[in-house]
């Protein structure tokens, strides 16, 4: 029996790319991306999680220096998202990384359904050039307290073109029925 799955035809697509190209994304799809990543889920349903699009070069430049190893990921993309979370409400800082990785997670998808290369920088933990990562892109984005910084996803042009993963990729026998 064949079943129709697109989502699981664009998570075969999915690979991060660390290469782009020189072509605009439009600001319409960027919209869309953004609106895809606000139905992610979240503990409790408090929705903690907001984002900041960056598409000015010289500010990517800024916060790709703000991660003292990685940052250069972000280089050459056209559009960066900065994902962070508001942690100052208590029960909502419990599952802070899991509702800010949900959303990237959905940022990602989202980028490949319009065929962008797009990957995920990590920041949470990561040191920048005198401070923190996050405290380093909080101060450069003038993000009020409150909040912490995830991660960046990079999006633009694929420069590089990655095969697909196929069904015989995928670790079949990591999946558990009832059991381990």
């Amino acid at each position: 029996m064949t079943i129709d799955n697109p989502l699981y035809e664009l998570a075969l697509k999915r690979r991060s790319v660390r290469s782009y190209g020189p072509a605009h994304i439009d600001d319409d799809i960027i919209h869309e991306i953004m609106k895809v990543a606000l139905t992610a889920p979240s503990s409790f349903g408090h929705r903690p999680v907001e984002f900041v699009v960056v598409r000015d070069k010289a500010m990517i430049q800024k916060i790709g220096a703000s991660k003292r190893m990685g940052g250069s990921q972000i280089d050459g993309a056209d559009a960066v998202v900065v994902v962070m979370v508001k942690t100052a409400n208590e029960r909502a800082a419990e599952f802070w990384i899991e509702d800010g990785a949900i959303a990237s997670a959905y940022l990602l998808l989202a980028a490949e359904q319009y065929n962008l290369g797009a990957c995920w920088v990590h920041i949470r933990n990561r040191m920048g050039q005198k401070e923190t990562s996050d405290v380093e892109i909080r101060r450069l984005l003038q993000i009020p307290d409150g909040y912490t910084v995830l991660n960046l996803v990079a999006m633009g042009e694929k420069a590089e073109n990655k095969r697909p993963y196929t069904e015989s990729d995928l670790p079949m026998d990591h999946i558990h029925y009832n059991r381990f």
